[in-house]
């Protein structure tokens, strides 16, 4: 049990199950939206997806001199070597896919990709804090949604009304993950939401989210023609049921970094739409 828990750790440390709930979430919105993706629109989304998270994790983990505080930014510190390197032939392989994919979907692939390479640029050299998480989450969803939008014949309010709960959606993960880490992240330097603003008023803002969240999924039932959409829609609100979950019962949830496996894995649901 002890040897399944340390792979699974591992896994969650790569990022590999973000990665895994990307290309299922994109997959799944195409279904909804009855568009068909080549397999390269996936590929390079899953590619992009570790490429950020290990970027990331690789300059909060070298970030200090001494070793980091969370067990993610240790491990690769420990590993930057062979993880920079397998970073280089992910990167490759991305750069390869590009001469796969789409015209309309690679044009603004390389808009989200600029946007991307000005989040690094200004956490890097200029060490700005601008919302990360929010401009997160919003980069995530467009990742999403990217084939989908670039690809189908129009976009109906039901893609928006998705859309704009997957932001919401990745944006309460991503401050309860701030908030269920602020004493690490003061403790080595690192700025997030919940530095910034605090512990308290980051309960407040998520409490907000929630309610903006509730409301946009109820409006979404009133909205929605297919009974495709439907079946999605009450996928969301298992998933918003399990994130509001996170924010009420904090204490069960911090236990064994419970908060951070539950709020990944819920990104994978939307792949029970295969069930229907």
């Amino acid at each position: 049990m002890t040897f399944l828990k340390h792979i699974l750790s591992v896994i969650r440390w790569l990022s590999l199950d973000v990665v895994v709930g990307g290309v299922i979430f994109t997959c799944s919105m195409a279904k909804v939206a009855q568009v068909e993706l080549p397999v390269s629109i996936p590929v390079a989304l899953a590619c992009c997806i570790w490429l950020i998270y290990t970027l990331d994790h690789l300059i909060d983990g070298n970030s200090r001199d001494r070793d980091p505080s969370m067990e993610r930014h240790v491990f690769h510190r420990k590993y930057r070597r062979p993880i920079f390197v397998l970073f280089l032939l992910v990167a490759g392989l991305g750069l390869r896919l590009l001469f796969f994919i789409p015209h309309s979907t690679l044009i603004y692939g390389c808009v989200l990709l600029g946007l991307v390479g000005l989040y690094f640029l200004s956490i890097w050299l200029f060490k700005i804090y601008f919302a990360k998480e929010i401009f997160i989450a919003v980069l995530y969803a467009c990742g999403i949604y990217l084939g989908t939008f670039s690809l189908g014949s129009h976009i109906d309010s039901s893609l928006v009304l998705f859309f704009s709960q997957t932001v919401l959606m990745a944006a309460i993960n991503l401050l309860l993950f701030s908030y269920y880490e602020v004493a690490y992240d003061t403790q080595d330097g690192h700025r997030s939401w919940a530095t910034h603003f605090g512990a308290a008023r980051t309960l407040s803002h998520l409490r907000w989210m929630i309610v903006v969240l509730g409301v946009l999924i109820v409006t979404s039932f009133f909205l929605h023609s297919k009974e495709s959409e439907l079946v999605l829609q009450y996928i969301f609100v298992m998933m918003s049921g399990l994130l509001a979950a996170i924010y009420w019962f904090p204490e069960w949830f911090k236990q064994q970094e419970r908060f951070r496996w539950i709020g990944d894995v819920v990104f994978l649901f939307p792949g029970l739409i295969y069930l229907f």
